[in-house]
């Protein structure tokens, strides 16, 4: 009688005992590592501070200026932090600076200079040096596309390409293979035709609109037209938003790849016909 009595005893307290050990690790234990992991993310040091912060600020005065110097040092940020959440507003500053410098008559390895012989036009000194007639004239910022006999131009040679870009909604501008400058897209609608895979294509025309009539560059229709890039793929068009209606309603956004106005007209005008361009 003894033994069964205490045969009884230990199987009540083995069951006693594994109970409280499923109880133990069920509820007790997984509620104190909480809690030690709770005091460990209090007592934990916070994060040491982005050096590149710290670089951007000391590299503000450079967003603004359109000097080598600045170029150089906005470049060098970007190489030494590429990951850095300020590298989209110097990628920027150094877009505007490079678009800047190739329209400006200041001398660069893009540009060759040429001096304005008898019989000159700018349509003429472009065909000699496949350049593009506008581009000539905004790069040595001509008041007239009238030329004199002796004046010293500087002639833009590119090599330009572009890149469509559909997951980060841009387009990049690339000369020679190096970046330029990148255009935020306003709206992009292709065609079913173009797919959603790579597109290998060109542009076909450039074609400058004044409502429905075309303008030829150096016609009192020019200025203000809307600049076209006609793309030899699928009848895709570059080009800038359309204009307010007379009564100031805003027309819906067309087919195509529609960038502001102010950046598809510089596009326009760095590009020629023939230009690659990719869309991925």
């Amino acid at each position: 009688m003894i033994i069964r009595t205490l045969v009884i005893l230990a199987l009540v307290a083995a069951i006693l005992g594994g109970s409280g050990y499923f109880a133990y690790e069920s509820f007790v234990k997984p509620k104190k590592l909480d809690i030690q992991e709770q005091k460990l993310a209090e007592t934990a040091p916070p994060p040491p501070p982005d050096p590149s912060l710290a670089a951007f600020e000391s590299l503000k005065p450079s967003l603004d200026q359109d000097t080598p110097e600045a170029q150089t040092a906005l470049q060098h940020f970007l190489d030494t932090y590429p990951e850095s959440p300020m590298s989209s507003a110097v990628r920027a500053a150094i877009g505007r600076i490079n678009s800047s410098r190739l329209l400006s008559p200041d001398p660069s390895p893009e540009k060759a200079p040429y001096t304005v012989v008898s019989g000159d036009s700018l349509v003429k000194i472009a065909a000699k040096f496949k350049s593009g007639a506008e581009l000539i004239y905004r790069a040595n910022r001509l008041a007239t596309i009238n030329l004199k006999i002796g004046q010293q131009l500087m002639i833009p040679k590119l090599d330009t390409a572009l890149v469509v870009d559909r997951a980060a909604n841009s387009v990049t501008l690339l000369n020679a293979g190096a970046f330029v400058r990148e255009y935020p897209i306003k709206s992009l609608k292709l065609p079913p035709a173009a797919g959603k895979g790579s597109i290998e294509t060109k542009v076909a025309d450039k074609v400058a609109m004044k409502g429905s009539v075309r303008a030829a560059f150096g016609t009192k229709d020019y200025d203000g037209s809307d600049r076209w890039l006609m793309l030899g793929a699928a009848g895709i068009v570059v080009r800038g938003t359309p204009a307010a209606a007379a009564d100031g309603t805003t027309p819906p956004m067309p087919p195509g790849i529609v960038l502001d106005p102010a950046d598809a007209e510089e596009i326009f005008v760095l590009t020629t016909r023939g230009t690659p361009v990719t869309i991925k």
